[in-house]
């Protein structure tokens, strides 16, 4: 009997346990989930930055500038470049229309798309016509931690769920749980990203860069167009024949370079005939090795077929480490957008590598002669007599 009293409180105790341990477990979860929600940011479009106050400083008087035009031009150095042709741009207009429309210049050097649209979102009036060329600074400053790419990656693919983001937008706190958690970037002033990451990594976030590039862009679009606002979009001309500045290890060896040097003595020599073969193997046998793909696409050049030139100068600039301009990406993104949603392109770049093998194209690594600027604006000023005549 007194056996069975003790096997009882043993068991009595036990089953207490079992609960009590049942029981951390529970709340053990429940902390964690709650820690996990409270982490992360209520979002719609899952971006991983945000703005903070600071972002603002200085935006005021341009603010109202901006808002007090017809015509507003938008984006990094690209658009910047566009402020000597504005003169030209207001005479041109003033000989269709009885009053030249008001044209504001708002780019500025290093802005990202995720910047345009910060500034855009902060009128309380967005112009008749914005004029959107960048694309040669989006990765300038950190918007996003590379640790984050799958994240960020899943969290776009929910974000195209029609259900999901169905629910999202009726319930917004319900981002909290169907999107992954990220780090979530602050953005303040805008300051240069020094970029120490593995050579891997930085071919992958410029993958990460692409993605968010094309919803930012689908944003823009949307944007204007929920303003009754007229998007006009310019490629960005890229120097086909400016060389990599920074080639990533990962791509290449002792025995890459030697092949590499090479062939650029074939080429100093002007023996394209031979440089040609070597080149080509090489890029086939080095994939994302930028000097690869550069040798290839002057080989070809030499060799008068300016086709394969192209795409070979394109892929060294694409795997360049270095994110000092935009690149063929970038574009194509810009250009399928506004195939997709109707919306004027003047695709710039695709002029300045039509011309390839000229002399004298661009006056250093990123802006082109003024001559080829010239066909631009022309074209640009027919776009907006057009869409001028109908508002």
């Amino acid at each position: 009997m007194l056996l069975d009293t003790k096997i009882f409180e043993y068991n009595q105790r036990m089953i207490k346990k079992f609960f009590i341990i049942l029981l951390l477990l529970v709340l053990s979860a429940i902390a964690y989930m709650y820690w996990g929600y409270s982490a992360k940011e209520t979002l719609i479009i899952p971006y991983p930055f945000s703005f903070t106050p600071t972002a603002q400083l200085g935006l005021t008087q341009e603010i109202n500038q901006a808002q007090a035009a017809k015509i507003l031009i938008v984006g990094d150095r690209m658009g910047e470049s566009l402020s000597q042709y504005v003169p030209e741009l207001s005479e041109e207009l003033a000989k269709s229309f009885k009053r030249a429309p008001i044209i504001y210049n708002w780019s500025k050097t290093h802005e990202g798309l995720h910047r345009t649209l910060y500034k855009l979102k902060s009128l309380k009036k967005l112009p008749s016509i914005i004029i959107y060329h960048g694309a040669s600074s989006e990765l300038f400053e950190k918007t996003f931690a590379i640790s984050d790419k799958n994240a960020i990656l899943k969290n776009f693919s929910l974000y195209d769920d029609e259900r999901i983001i169905s629910l999202i937008i009726t319930f917004p706190w319900l981002s909290k749980i169907f999107y992954r958690k990220m780090q979530y970037i602050k953005l303040g002033v805008i300051k240069e990203y020094q970029n120490r990451l593995p050579s891997t990594d930085k071919i992958l976030e410029k993958e990460v860069s692409f993605k968010l590039f094309e919803y930012e862009m689908r944003e823009l679009i949307n944007l204007a167009k929920d303003n009754k606002s007229n998007l006009i979009l310019i490629t960005t001309p890229i120097n086909l024949e400016a060389k990599p500045h920074d080639i990533c290890s990962h791509s290449t060896t002792n025995g890459v370079i030697e092949q590499q040097q090479l062939i650029e003595a074939l080429l100093k020599e002007g023996n394209f005939k031979q440089a040609y073969p070597k080149a080509l193997e090489l890029s086939n046998e080095t994939f994302s090795n930028a000097q690869s793909f550069y040798l290839l696409g002057k080989s070809a050049m030499g060799l008068g077929d300016l086709a394969l030139a192209r795409s070979a100068f394109q892929k060294a600039v694409i795997f360049d480490c270095a994110t000092w301009r935009g690149n063929a990406v970038y574009n194509a993104i810009m250009k399928n957008e506004a195939k997709n949603h109707q919306i004027p392109l003047i695709d710039f770049d695709l002029y300045m590598s039509s011309a390839l093998s000229k002399d004298g194209l661009f006056i250093d690594e990123i802006f082109p002669q003024n001559l080829f600027y010239q066909t631009m604006i022309e074209e640009l000023k027919e776009t907006l007599k057009k869409i001028l005549s109908v508002d």
